[in-house]
């Protein structure tokens, strides 16, 4: 790898961040109505993540507020509660964000997970969803398939990136 991997810049990588920002968004809203997936982490927030702890010289906080509101406006809930949310994840992610990227894989999603049982949690206080039975547990497990999900979000946007900065 070169230097122009470890510094990036909005301008680098802005289509694909745009574009991977509103395929998280769909991916979301797609997986929301069919059922087929209960136990699926935010795709929209994992993005956010690992956007935010790549591109440095940006703090993610307003993109983390604007893909909130497009979040509770295609899922429809309370405006600001999941612009909240993330703000809120991000903000805990832009505190370690050097040191998360000199983690190894394993150990990025295990902090990955706590950041989505953190946004499952908050969830949880803003809007009292009634669960029971399997969809409980279909709630509780998202930070554990996050560990797993994590891996593959990253090494897809990590070629991706190098794939447009080296074309």
């Amino acid at each position: 790898m070169s230097d122009k991997v470890f510094s990036l810049s909005f301008s680098h990588v802005k289509w694909l961040l745009l574009f991977s920002y509103l395929a998280g968004l769909i991916i979301d809203s797609a997986l929301n109505f069919s059922f087929a997936l209960h136990y699926a982490p935010p795709i929209t927030l994992l993005l956010l993540l690992f956007w935010s702890s790549q591109i440095l010289n940006q703090t993610h906080l307003f993109t983390a507020f604007v893909l909130g509101l497009l979040n509770d406006a295609s899922l429809n809930t309370p405006l600001g509660a999941h612009a909240l949310l993330f703000l809120t994840v991000t903000f805990f992610m832009l505190r370690i964000r050097l040191r998360f990227r000199s983690y190894p894989m394993w150990q990025q999603s295990i902090i990955v997970a706590f950041y989505i049982l953190f946004f499952q949690v908050a969830g949880w206080f803003i809007f009292h969803p009634t669960l029971s039975g399997n969809t409980l547990l279909y709630y509780w497990l998202e930070p554990i398939f996050a560990i797993a999900l994590w891996p593959l979000v990253s090494n897809v946007m990590q070629s991706l990136t190098q794939r447009a900065l080296f074309k």
